[in-house]
């Protein structure tokens, strides 16, 4: 399911990303993802005080915060600190120059921008049918392999029900039923939808490492459906 799939990553992202979930101890230097948040105080209601934030997430600059109050709070999925009365000190590591700020109130965004699913590069299991088809980013030939997998994984998980159905079917009314059970047809109908299913995994794998192999996966399934047909036709002429 692409779209569970996705939901599921962007979640992962999300909570990793969301800085207001971790605990900022007072005193205490924090560490997260090259962003370091210091507090001197912490009130019961959240109350934040002495605090000193320094940004080293950019690769051209570093960004240094210093205020005397402020508090977290999360809007529209980002933990945005409101901060009051501070400096901000700019870095620029190229020219080695230094901008300073002074402010009353200034909001700093603690999450990072990498949610949006546009800006995310999607795995073979999180992409639709035309995603899988036209990719339309800059896929290498191994992505581009594991998405014709995928894509014909797909289109034949459907089938594989049906034909477990035969296979247990055709194995199970080959003979009359037994007070003393049928076990030796049950073992035969394990080891025929093992050995189907081993098959299969085989042919995806195949179909991965070159498209020629294609064929041998619906050639699979079309010879064990078609030969499970006709032993169960041929048995219901010799019931009658």
């Amino acid at each position: 399911m692409p779209y569970a799939n996705k939901e599921l990553r962007l979640s992962r992202t999300n909570f990793h990303n969301n800085y207001a979930n971790l605990a900022i101890n007072p005193q205490t230097f924090e560490n997260l993802k090259n962003l370091t948040i210091y507090i001197k105080d912490r009130s019961v209601d959240n109350r934040l005080s002495g605090i000193l934030l320094h940004d080293d997430r950019a690769h051209d600059y570093s960004i240094t915060i210093t205020a005397k109050s402020g508090n977290i709070a999360m809007e529209d999925s980002s933990a945005l600190l409101y901060m009051e009365t501070g400096t901000i000190q700019k870095f620029n590591k190229f020219s080695q120059k230094s901008e300073i700020l002074n402010f009353d109130n200034y909001v700093f965004n603690l999450t990072e921008q990498k949610t949006k699913e546009e800006g995310m590069r999607w795995k073979a299991k999180e992409r639709y049918l035309n995603e899988l088809i036209n990719p339309n980013d800059d896929s290498n030939e191994k992505d581009l392999a594991r998405y014709r997998a995928e894509f014909h994984e797909r289109l034949t998980y459907p089938l594989l029900p049906f034909v477990f159905s035969l296979i247990a079917l055709t194995c199970i009314l080959r003979d009359n039923f037994s007070r003393k059970g049928n076990l030796t047809n049950i073992i035969l109908a394990t080891c025929l939808a093992t050995g189907f299913m081993v098959t299969i995994i085989m042919s995806y794998n195949l179909i991965e490492s070159s498209e020629s192999f294609i064929p041998v996966l619906y050639f699979n399934i079309l010879l064990f459906s078609v030969t499970c047909l006709h032993f169960m036709n041929k048995n219901s002429g010799k019931r009658k």
